[in-house]
């Protein structure tokens, strides 16, 4: 009876047959105490779904305890708390329909409402309304049309050309029973946050040659007034958002957008609003617990009004009108500080008393050193820039983050982390959609993960995570697009699948909202290398496991068998294990042989594996 011992974590840096010794595939397992074990599952922790997906998620607690939860998606931002969530998403434009009241048109059997707004002031273009942009109307006296009530907040449906179309439709929750019109008097619309882009798209604009020239002449993307080429035009990133505090209240910001503050004195049925004097502008925003001043990286310039992806600007003290103030004076210390090295900012944590600021090619650190200019700015490092907005996290006075190329820490010293799994990640990693990548933290077990989008995927569908206390590596699949680990609440918040919050691994449960969820772990070949002879087969007989299954339920365990590394593998299972089972007796021979242990068809199982023995002998050729 011979055991198999293998080192911790998943190797992926080399071939199958030469991670003799390690394991070398898995899917949602963890390593504690050099042994795997699955991860736990997930619930809703809410029934009902939000709009749009989730880019961003933070929690706080109020002055007197109170706990709350944002997020934030392409669409709309929302508040939890208490069980439920709330659309705080801030009013873009308000109109009142007193004036000239537009007409709405309802068809027999349609869910959408053709609003008429040719003489309706501000116009549609004016109002830069969105598609997918929320509105919310309330009309005097409940008016419906076609059996379809006129008051609720409606998704917007606009035409090909608003300036001239002049019309949008609403999209309601009921079909009308009717081709009717109403004229809609003293009505008022509310037209949200526009909606932002879902995923990264490629803007392509003009082309660089003369005007009008055909195609034909001169080629596809050739020519003013015709598209250019794909990969020659500039990205457009999907809508996302930062969050910060500032008190009791929330701060959230939309990428190259305006600052807005939820207060929470006000309630959960409030709504976020624009601060009017802050920069409008914004990559992110980041909070100064130190200073206590808001911070925006990536904004617009001071006196020229022009956005500059490398300025760093703070607000004013408290005492100075806070966030109220932006511009510096002599009554106040609002200030900023354009960073080097790198074409934009893109990203920001707070660790060790320090605002660590990364660009696409560097990492500076911002300490608050008091004078004349608040804070001062050093560059820590290069060739070390942060992939997306929220690929680096914070955890326990040390940020870990993920760049185009490697995965890197900081905790006083830059370094960048060795990989078991890099070659293996950066090559499933689509990086089309590098931007939606999302780093997170698990307190409870010591893990650093990032969620990330695979190639031929559009949103988070897998994940990385790293242990830096013990230095393992493991990977699997993902249904989560945001992370926060539990601090106010019992579990890590995630969002994802569905458009639902999620209580993430919540103790004692081991499935994907009641249904069962695959979890596996396969070693890379091993083989006798008796005396050095690699022609040595192995025959085996007997297999006895050593698995605790404390939930009850079962695991699948099955050997693969080759004659060469390259060869198709014979596979002799999978045997049902049980914690009844004693041992499994088989009949398997090959050069190489590989474990495989799986989740077995119970659905709420845990499962960890300890030292498997396998009867194992020499054998000569046949």
């Amino acid at each position: 009876m011979i055991p198999l011992n293998f080192q911790t974590g998943i190797n992926r840096e080399r071939t199958r047959y030469s991670s003799k010794g390690h394991w070398y595939d898995g899917n949602r397992v963890r390593f504690r105490d050099g042994q795997p074990e699955n991860i736990r599952g997930w619930t809703k922790k809410v029934n009902n779904q939000f709009h749009g997906v989730a880019r961003a998620i933070t929690s706080w607690a109020s002055l007197e305890g109170s706990s709350y939860a944002a997020f934030a998606t392409d669409q709309l931002l929302y508040i939890f708390s208490g069980g439920a969530i709330y659309d705080v998403t801030p009013i873009a434009t308000s109109v009142n329909t007193s004036s000239t009241a537009p007409l709405c048109y309802s068809s027999t059997g349609s869910t959408k409402i053709v609003v008429d707004w040719v003489s309706q002031s501000p116009t549609l273009d004016t109002i830069d309304v969105a598609q997918n942009t929320f509105v919310i109307v309330s009309t005097a006296g409940g008016l419906s049309v076609g059996g379809v009530a006129l008051d609720g907040t409606f998704r917007v449906s606009l035409p090909a050309v608003l300036s001239t179309d002049r019309y949008f439709k609403i999209i309601t929750s009921t079909s009308a029973a009717s081709n009717s019109s109403v004229v809609v008097t003293n009505a008022t619309f509310q037209f949200l946050l526009n909606a932002g882009q879902q995923t990264q798209t490629e803007g392509l604009g003009y082309g660089t040659y003369l005007w009008d020239v055909p195609r034909t002449t001169l080629g596809a993307g050739t020519g003013y007034g015709t598209p250019a080429s794909v990969g020659t035009g500039f990205t457009v990133k999907p809508r996302n958002w930062t969050f910060t505090n500032w008190g009791e209240d929330l701060v959230a910001t939309p990428r190259g957008g305006q600052i807005y503050i939820w207060q929470e004195n006000n309630g959960v049925n409030t709504r976020s609003y624009a601060i009017t004097s802050a920069p409008t502008e914004n990559t992110l925003v980041i909070g100064s617990p130190l200073t206590q001043r808001l911070v925006a990286c990536g904004t617009m310039g001071v006196t020229t009004s022009v956005f500059d992806p490398m300025l760093v600007r703070w607000c004013a003290a408290v005492d100075e009108g806070g966030y109220n103030e932006w511009i510096p004076a002599e009554s106040n210390t609002a200030n900023s500080q354009r960073l080097g090295d790198g074409s934009e900012i893109r990203g920001a944590v707070y660790s060790r008393n320090q605002i660590l600021i990364w660009t696409d090619n560097s990492l500076h650190g911002m300490t608050p050193t008091g004078g004349d200019y608040i804070f001062t700015t050093v560059q820590i490092g290069t060739n070390c820039g942060l992939v997306g907005l929220h690929a680096a996290v914070e955890a326990d006075g040390v940020a870990f983050w993920m760049s185009q190329k490697n995965f890197f820490m900081y905790d006083g010293t830059l370094k960048i982390l060795p990989c078991s799994v890099r070659q293996y990640i950066f090559d499933d990693l689509n990086d089309c959609v590098y931007d939606k990548v999302y780093a997170g933290f698990n307190k409870e077990f010591t893990e650093v993960t990032w969620l990330y989008v695979a190639e031929g995927s559009s949103e988070c569908d897998k994940y990385v995570s790293y242990n830096p206390v013990d230095g393992w590596w493991s990977f699997g699949e993902a249904i989560w697009t945001t992370w926060e680990d539990k601090k106010l609440f019992n579990t890590i918040l995630t969002t994802g699948s569905g458009s639902y919050l999620y209580d993430n691994e919540p103790e004692g449960i081991y499935t994907g909202d009641g249904a069962a969820i695959t979890s596996f772990v396969e070693t890379g070949d091993f083989d006798l290398d008796a005396a050095g002879n690699a022609d040595s087969m192995i025959f085996v007989d007997r297999i006895v496991p050593d698995v605790a299954l404390p939930q009850g339920g079962s695991i699948d365990l099955s050997l693969s068998f080759k004659r060469y590394p390259l060869s198709s593998s014979s596979t002799k299972g999978p045997f049902t294990i049980t914690s009844a089972t004693e041992k499994v007796s088989m009949r398997g021979r090959g050069r190489q042989a590989s474990l495989k242990v799986e989740r077995g068809t119970t659905a709420n199982t845990r499962w960890k594996l300890g030292k498997v023995h396998v009867d194992m002998m020499a054998d000569g050729p046949r």
